[in-house]
């Protein structure tokens, strides 16, 4: 069985959260100098984060505005749908903010929100074991 798009998307934010965060650890090492190699390492990777979250949030809003099966690939109950798309576009929203503000805090979120798609896609019988 094929991963599904999003659970795709999810493992590729928790990579680049825990990846972000590392290269946060690394510039405050350096005394957060605002140039050189570890700044524009960090810049890169917090592009790549917010890039990827973006890219999630139209995977899941687009999913609402046209058809949840097409996201999970079996039929939901449309309200439950919409109720775990929103706690996830809420994560999203969550992890963008501590891309910006508080990356020490991305590891936890980013691998929480993994679970959460994982949780999510087991329950509609969209994710085997």
């Amino acid at each position: 069985m094929q991963v599904p798009r999003i659970l795709q998307l999810a493992q590729e934010l928790e990579w680049l959260g825990c990846e972000l965060e590392w290269q946060g650890k690394k510039h405050a090492l350096e005394g957060f100098p605002e140039s050189g190699p570890s700044w524009e390492a960090f810049l890169q990777q917090q592009r790549g984060l917010l890039i990827t979250a973006d890219k999630i949030g139209r995977e899941l809003k687009g999913a609402v505005s046209y058809n949840p099966t097409a996201l999970v690939g079996v039929e939901y109950p449309l309200e439950a749908a919409i109720d775990a798309i929103g706690v996830q576009v809420q994560a999203l929203e969550e992890i963008k903010h501590c891309a910006v503000y508080a990356v020490h805090e991305l590891p936890s979120k980013v691998r929480g929100f993994t679970r959460m798609v994982e949780t999510y896609l087991a329950a509609v019988g969209a994710l085997t074991s």
